[in-house]
């Protein structure tokens, strides 16, 4: 499938940066020129959110594989205990 493919993810990638980068300094301006600064605060408040939703996110896929990890390995653990008794 192309969504598989490297290329396209990489391409996919690049296009959300320069786009947030292209908002971001496009918005500036635009504030700049205009003298009204409530568009580029609601832009980076967004922004802002979007980022703490993925940092919330991995903290928690991280959490959830580092329990499972410890999980798995006391299991193993107690599976060793018996094997010798």
């Amino acid at each position: 499938m192309w969504e598989e493919d490297p290329r396209c993810q990489q391409a996919i990638y690049q296009l959300l940066v320069w786009t947030v980068v292209v908002g971001v300094v496009g918005g500036f301006i635009f504030s700049l020129w205009s003298g009204d600064w409530q568009p580029y605060r609601v832009l980076l408040e967004f922004l802002g959110v979007i980022l703490a939703a993925l940092c919330i996110y991995a903290a928690g896929i991280w959490t959830v594989g580092h329990l499972a990890r410890k999980f798995w390995n006391a299991l193993k653990r107690l599976g060793h205990k018996h094997d010798n008794t």
